[in-house]
């Protein structure tokens, strides 16, 4: 089949998470039946409710800049689906995604007639087998890889890593997950391998005591970043934050954070705590400050300078909203002009509850998904905002109008989901240039 043929395919698989089937049988079955590609490399696991991916980001990067060959597997993707596949920074192709899923779709043809596979894969399965057989094709050394949802029945936890990271545990998913902090923290925990190290980036005392119980019960070495970590920040301007950071193993002094944001400080120490966790790869600390300073990961308080100052941030639960307004609230005094679309399934009333006040006007918009809220609904769960919302068709529509009731010296700021994110890159892209900060150049 070709590229065209194949994404057809995959849309046919329904949505990735209202498709879902949590478990691990049609994942391993089809594993085995490919030769189990899965077994062929070392693994970072990471799970958590929110900075998987800035976490896989980076220590791929770092990883990377020691002179090793990576994979990373992230979800989702903003604009094409193949950035989710990475061999040493390089997206898979077009084609050879091609190659890989009609390989996958034969293989579970084959196995569906022979009655040994219940149902089709999952979206999600389907491109978790292509890239575990990319990976073992392209013959990496450790690949880096980033939970979907969950953790113990998500379709990579098939993968017998060498260290896994949980950034932490806050509300996402409860349907699928459970309604308490325990039960959700219970979930991701079950990455954690007997014997396997583990670093977690947990600050919820119930959360914590759970990670605990299951790293003591497995005998996995624990790396607590608020316990065992220290942070500091030297020095802090805008956008640009520089700390020292004191792990278990090392110190790094004057360490420019390669993301914007002060959380990612804590996302900074688990990625360096993880990479020095995986014994059979070390990495000097030239390598860490290589890795760091060269990381990329669009999407998340990302600046651009387009028709007006335009930050995106991917922010979908309360934490990741509450992170946002800190860093907004951190930056330079200016009018905010917010454009926002979020899932039906996404609490919008906390989200909007931290980020409404911020804005002087609100611009409310679906976004390209299928499980995407009505912006009425939105309206309708902050009744006390009506008088700034203006309602939008699409979210292009709602980016031209914020665009043009921003002042000059104004920021418009897009974020409730990485897919509006997504959606509205490429117009941004074409309007002006993104804005680097001097550390990257380190």
């Amino acid at each position: 089949m070709n590229y065209g043929q194949i994404l057809n395919l995959l849309s046919r698989r329904g949505n990735e998470v209202r498709g879902i089937h949590l478990g691990l049988h049609r994942i391993a079955t089809i594993m085995e039946a490919l030769g189990s590609p899965h077994k062929g490399f070392a693994v970072l696991h990471i799970a958590g409710t929110n900075g998987k991916g800035s976490v896989a980001a980076m220590s791929e990067s770092i990883l990377r800049a020691a002179g090793w060959k990576t994979g990373l597997y992230t979800s989702p993707h903003l604009e094409r689906l193949e950035e989710r596949i990475r061999v040493s920074g390089r997206e898979v192709t077009a084609r050879r995604f091609a190659s890989l899923a009609t390989q996958v779709y034969e293989k579970e043809e084959e196995l569906r007639a022979r009655r040994q596979l219940d149902i089709p894969l999952t979206y999600f399965e389907f491109l978790t087998a292509c890239a575990f057989l990319h990976f073992a094709g392209e013959q990496v050394d450790v690949a880096v890889i980033e939970v979907g949802l969950g953790g113990r029945l998500d379709a990579t936890n098939i993968v017998s890593p060498q260290a896994c990271i949980i950034t932490g545990i806050s509300f996402d998913h409860q349907d699928l997950l459970g309604s308490t902090l325990a039960e959700i923290a219970a979930e991701k925990a079950g990455i954690i391998k007997a014997g396997v190290p583990v670093i977690s980036g947990c600050r919820a005392r119930e959360a914590k005591r759970v990670i605990r119980a299951h790293a003591s019960l497995l005998a996995a070495p624990l790396v607590e970043i608020d316990r065992d970590c220290r942070i500091h920040v030297v020095d802090e301007r805008g956008a640009a934050v520089t700390i020292d950071l004191e792990t278990p193993e090392r110190s790094y002094r004057h360490l420019p954070l390669p993301l914007a944001g002060l959380h990612q400080a804590w996302n900074t120490a688990m990625a360096v705590a993880g990479v020095e966790a995986l014994e059979a790869f070390p990495v000097s600390v030239a390598g860490v400050r290589r890795g760091i300073a060269r990381t990329r990961w669009p999407g998340r308080l990302d600046e651009y300078h387009a028709r007006r100052r335009t930050l995106l941030e991917g922010a979908h639960n309360e934490e990741g909203a509450r992170a946002l307004r800190n860093h907004v609230m951190r930056c330079e005094n200016c009018e905010i002009h917010l454009v926002f679309g979020a899932l039906y399934d996404k609490d919008v009333r906390k989200m909007g509850g931290l980020l409404f006040p911020l804005a002087r006007s609100i611009h409310l918009t679906p976004v390209a998904n299928s499980r995407s809220a009505d912006p009425a609904a939105i309206a309708a769960a902050q009744p006390r905002f009506r008088a700034r919302m203006r309602s939008h068709p699409n979210a292009r529509a709602a980016l031209r109008a914020a665009w043009d009731e921003c002042p000059d010296d104004g920021l418009v700021v897009v974020t409730g989901s990485l897919y509006l994110v997504g959606e509205l890159l490429p117009l941004i892209r074409s309007q002006g240039s993104h804005r680097e900060r001097a550390q990257r150049s380190t």
